[in-house]
Parts: C-alpha cells; sequence; structure tokens
C-alpha cells in the first residue's frame, strides 16, 4: 500500500520486481493518487506499508504453470515469473497491442507467451481467455492476475478442466490490514478481506 503527501488513503500496487536490494512498481496512472505517485522524482518520499496480505505459492510440483494476465495485471506476475522454477506460458490479455507490457521480459526468463488483443492488433483476436480454453489441461497450475469478468472466466475454465489455480484479485482497498471491512470477498463458506488473507485465493474456493 502506497501513498504521497496529500492523500489518506494508500493504493494497493502490487511489487514488479525485486532486484539488486530495490523494488521496483509498475502501475497505470487511473486517478490522483497514482498520478501523484507517477510525478515523484528521485529522492522524493512516499509513505509504504507492506508487504501485506498472501502471495502465490510458488512450489508447484509436478504441474506446469501457466500464467494469465489481464492489463496491468501482469505486474504482480511478473514478480511470479523470477521465482518459479519451472518456466510454462504467459497467456496475456489486452485492448490494443500498445496495451501490452513485459513480453521482452517474460521471454528473457524463459516464458513461452500467448497474446490476445480485442482490436486484433496482435497476437489472437478477442480475449485471452479462448485461447486459454483451448489449450489448459488438468496437468497445469494456474496464476492469474487481472479484471473480474477475466478472473472469473478463468475460474470457469480451470474447474471444466481440472486444473489447479490461483487468482490475485483486484479489489478496492483503504486500510490494508483487515480493519475496514471494505474489500470484502465471499471465499468458500465466508467472506474474507482481501488486504489481509488475500489478494491471491485459490480458485478452488472463490466465489466470483
Amino acid at each position: 500500500m502506497i501513498s504521497t503527501e496529500g492523500f489518506f488513503l494508500r493504493r494497493p500496487i502490487s511489487i514488479y520486481n525485486i532486484k539488486a536490494g530495490e523494488i521496483s512498481f509498475l502501475y497505470k496512472v487511473v486517478g490522483g493518487g497514482t498520478k501523484a505517485l507517477s510525478k515523484l522524482k528521485k529522492g522524493d518520499s512516499a509513505q509504504v506499508l507492506g508487504p501485506l496480505g498472501e502471495g502465490y505459492p510458488v512450489k508447484t510440483a509436478e504441474y506446469l504453470p501457466v500464467i494469465v494476465a489481464g492489463g496491468t495485471g501482469i505486474a504482480s506476475i511478473h514478480f511470479l515469473a523470477t521465482k518459479l522454477k519451472t518456466k510454462g506460458t504467459l497467456f496475456y490479455g489486452a485492448s490494443s497491442k500498445a496495451d501490452l507490457l513485459c513480453l521482452k521480459e517474460f521471454k528473457k526468463l524463459g516464458w513461452k507467451t500467448e497474446v490476445a488483443t480485442e482490436d486484433a492488433t496482435a497476437g489472437h483476436k478477442g480475449y485471452i481467455t479462448d485461447v486459454l480454453n483451448k489449450k489448459l489441461t488438468d496437468k497445469n497450475v494456474v496464476f492469474a492476475c487481472g479484471p473480474t469478468p477475466m478472473l472469473k472466466k478463468i475460474i470457469d475454465i480451470a474447474k471444466q478442466k481440472g486444473a489447479k489455480g490461483f487468482v490475485s484479485l483486484e479489489e478496492h482497498m483503504a486500510c490494508g490490514v483487515g480493519n475496514c471491512q471494505g474489500c470484502a470477498v465471499k471465499i468458500g463458506d465466508e467472506y474474507k478481506m482481501t488486504c489481509n488473507c488475500g489478494p491471491v485465493f485459490n480458485i478452488a474456493e472463490v466465489e466470483l
């Protein structure tokens, strides 16, 4: 959770990478908070609370990992890709070619890539979940981050194919520690806070 001077509430932002003692973040400017972050210069400071919650499990046993990202959901998925010993396939969807990020970085890490854009400017025309539906098997373990409609479709596909997996939910968060109850999601038979119980949850338990 990150905030700058003048903003009371922090913004939840995933870690993009950790290298040589430096933590980097990848985000999209969508409002006042992220706009203020984008204007920070070298030597400026920001308030950071974290790391918080539960991340992706990196032990995939005998399963071949599949990473699925939508839009800026690529940020948290990239950090996961640097930690997984077994390299699989990245399925990445966006509105247009201009919205696709980090593909060169994934290829350098040894990942195969499948791309889909809604306007057909790169890869498959349509949604990346259409490509995933054709190629996912019960030998895969899925790691996904992106818009809620995309995650819902991924969960349905994974359950149909008998694949295990985990999704990182993109809920609005305020406190980051579970006190405000603003990021509650249905997990199994109960509601849990995305900020401290997630944001990563097992797809077998998520109801979207």
